[in-house]
């Protein structure tokens, strides 16, 4: 069972019925913070239950999911809600440095809030130190002239802040979680992570590629990262008892599969 959770249960008391919905709540936030005119995707994970409403002229029924999300008292524009209960927003523009309280507001009032949920950072000065090519740039600027050698020690640097677009290097690396065997054309569900120093952060999209040569995959990319774990649902239309399953992403870092069997 999901964590989007729908009351099939509702359908049976759908007329006048007085039931009421447990309130939301946050599970994550990710990332928690980002810099200053970050384009990044921000996604919020809920566990909420959606109420049923029924077309009886239709003779349906749907999930009614009208959602709406506030970063402090500025609201966010979504851009999907997924069938794990994760919205997909981005920063709202004009949302000032500091921390600020994440919020959920459901189409039948429910809410759910994070105190100081989300953070945002000034935006990052880097040293341009106009030296040579070849060598690695400092990293970023520090008021007081940043990490010194002092009697033989230095500080270490911080390493990337979250919220920063990925450089090459920051992941080295993808694994899947085993591949058992698959029915031809049928949907499974493929789990992968990043590997490397930021693969907490990880949300960008992948290539993916299947090695048989008799048929393909669908879809042909990943795109479902939450702090560097995606659990999507393909299929492969191919045969055979050696398949195996590659994603490649912007800088060439590639992860494989086992080897499983399509029949």
């Amino acid at each position: 069972m999901t964590r989007l959770t729908v009351l099939l249960a509702l359908l049976l008391s759908a007329c006048g019925s007085s039931a009421v919905l447990p309130a939301p709540t946050i599970r994550s936030v990710s990332p928690q913070e980002a810099h200053v005119g970050y384009l990044g995707t921000i996604r919020v994970t809920l566990d909420v239950v959606f109420p049923i409403r029924v077309d009886y002229s239709r003779q349906e029924a749907s999930a009614g999911t009208g959602v709406r999300l506030w970063f402090g008292e500025v609201e966010a524009p979504l851009r999907d809600l997924d069938a794990e209960g994760t919205l997909s927003a981005d920063v709202p523009s004009g949302l000032e440095p500091g921390t600020h309280d994440v919020r959920v507001v459901l189409a039948d009032g429910r809410e759910a809030l994070r105190v100081d949920g989300f953070t945002v950072i000034e935006e990052v000065v880097l040293d341009e130190d106009g030296g040579v090519a070849e060598v690695p740039d400092g990293g970023i600027f520090v008021a007081d002239g940043g990490p010194e050698v002092d009697g033989g020690t230095s500080a270490p640097d911080g390493g990337p802040t979250p919220g920063t677009p990925m450089k090459e290097g920051d992941i080295t690396g993808f694994e899947f979680d085993v591949v058992p065997e698959q029915t031809r054309g049928q949907p499974f569900v493929v789990t992968v992570r990043a590997l490397g120093p930021r693969a907490e952060e990880f949300e960008d999209k992948l290539d993916l590629t299947v090695s048989s040569s008799n048929g393909g995959v669908s879809p042909t990319s990943l795109d479902m990262f939450v702090a560097g774990v995606c659990a999507q649902s393909i299929s492969v239309n191919a045969q055979g008892a050696n398949v195996t399953l590659t994603v490649t992403d912007r800088f060439g870092v590639k992860g494989t599969s086992n080897s499983f069997r399509v029949k």
